[in-house]
């Protein structure tokens, strides 16, 4: 998704992105490091070394638990 938002951020200056990830599964880590994008306006250093400005917000999940897990019916 970095990625994406790079190449957005590149070609429009200025742009606002909004990141939906409200209906997707999201682990906590990777939602904190989206958050932690939004709020310092930058992408991560790997991704963007120049460490361009970019305005990104983040529609999270309602509930940010772990990916669940399949329960499995066992015959009595």
């Amino acid at each position: 998704m970095y990625v994406v938002v790079k190449r957005a951020n590149h070609l429009r200056e200025g742009l606002h992105l909004v990141l939906d990830v409200s209906h997707a599964v999201v682990e906590p880590a990777a939602l904190e490091q989206l958050r932690e994008c939004s709020a310092t306006h930058h992408l991560p250093a790997t991704i963007d070394p120049l460490q361009s400005e970019c305005q990104l917000s983040i529609v999270a999940p309602a509930e940010t638990a772990a990916v669940p897990r399949v329960r499995r019916l066992v015959a009595a």
